[in-house]
């Protein structure tokens, strides 16, 4: 009697199951001759036990790309593939010496959450009911950054009449245009870089621009000189906390300009927004935790031309004299205090775990 051969796997069904599962997770990472594993609040988990072999993976990634096997000899793709319910992202590598491949893919939903569902305060609509001013939205790799900007820019697309401009590497959630105009640019697509895509936009007449990520000073420059002349601008940064942010953006400049560029920052600073996502309390989810930065009355202007006054800026969010700016230990110490987090997850997400290990110790029953 024969046996039957080995069924190859349908690894694209596979991925499309998971998604369709209810279960909360970000990545999913497909390696040769490894079991898939998905990323948890809590961390990688394997899904069953199978090995993935290389033949099983070439259907799947013909589907996302039909020239891989050329274009990974120049290094990794990055791709986005559509599916029904959701977008991927979808990043093909060698590793190994070339002995294998790996397929990392991130899930985002087709539309954009509504920003009352984003886990921040109702009074965040205020950073961007502005006409003219800088918006940040910063936080480590992962939490949440693009999902939130997403948010903003779809509730201003559905309640005012202007022109959004992005420029994104690469282009996340696609924003239909509703009451708004909406261009999106991708680089290196649409435009070769940040600082090109950031000069070009000036001259197409937006109202509001975002800028995926600032990471260099021309970047900075631009996006500090847009937000002063008129533009609403809406941008990332790789920082941890707010003082950090600030500290950042005028560390691009050299230090004989940054008396220049502090005045600049301090004259269209509307608010800052840094995020981060603490494992709910079973594990099983994610509860968004953030330090938030306002300056709707210019009461941290004053601040930001001084360089020996900048540190300050945590004092005045710890004070929380406008009862709109909070420290992000603040309010990680008011997750635990609900049981919606453990203080083990919200200790590893601060900046400042002194202070937060003291906070929760106040919260502890005597």
């Amino acid at each position: 009697m024969t046996t039957p051969l080995h069924e190859r796997r349908d690894l694209t069904r596979e991925i499309l199951d998971l998604i369709d599962l209810r279960r909360t997770f970000t990545d999913i990472h497909i390696e040769q001759d490894r079991p898939i594993m998905i990323k948890a609040p809590r961390g990688w988990l394997a899904v069953g036990e199978e090995p993935v072999l290389l033949d099983e993976m070439a259907p799947t990634l013909a589907s996302i790309e039909p020239e891989w096997e050329t274009l990974l000899q120049r290094g990794a793709i990055d791709r986005p593939l559509m599916l029904t319910r959701c977008r991927l992202r979808c990043n093909i590598y060698r590793t190994y010496g070339g002995r294998k491949l790996v397929m990392s893919i991130r899930r985002l939903p087709l539309q954009p959450l509504p920003i009352d569902k984003l886990g921040l305060p109702a009074y965040i609509r205020s950073m961007i009911d502005s006409a003219k001013g800088l918006v940040l939205v910063t936080g480590p790799t992962g939490s949440g950054k693009t999902t939130t900007i997403a948010s903003m820019l779809d509730h201003i697309n559905r309640s005012r009449n202007s022109h959004i401009i992005t420029i994104e590497e690469p282009i996340e959630y696609e924003l239909e245009s509703r009451s708004s105009i909406v261009s999106q640019r991708e680089v290196p697509i649409d435009t070769p870089s940040f600082p090109a895509g950031l000069r070009e936009a000036l001259r197409q007449k937006p109202d509001v621009i975002m800028v995926g990520e600032v990471r260099d000073p021309e970047t900075a420059e631009t996006a500090l000189q847009a937000g002063e002349s008129g533009h609403l601008v809406l941008a990332t940064m790789h920082t941890g906390s707010a003082l950090g942010t600030l500290t950042r953006l005028l560390s691009f400049f050299p230090l004989e300009q940054r008396e220049r560029y502090a005045a600049s920052l301090a004259n269209s600073l509307i608010g800052i927004v840094c995020q981060c996502l603490v494992p709910t309390q079973d594990g099983e989810n994610f509860v968004l935790a953030s330090e938030l930065l306002f300056n709707n009355t210019q009461q941290v202007s004053a601040l930001l031309t001084d360089p020996a006054k900048l540190p300050f800026v945590t004092d005045f969010m710890k004070r929380k004299e406008d009862n709109m700016s909070r420290l992000l230990n603040d309010h990680l110490a008011s997750l635990v205090a609900k049981g919606q987090c453990l203080p083990r997850d919200a200790l590893r997400m601060t900046y400042n775990r002194m202070e937060l290990h003291e906070l929760l110790q106040t919260l502890a029953p005597h």
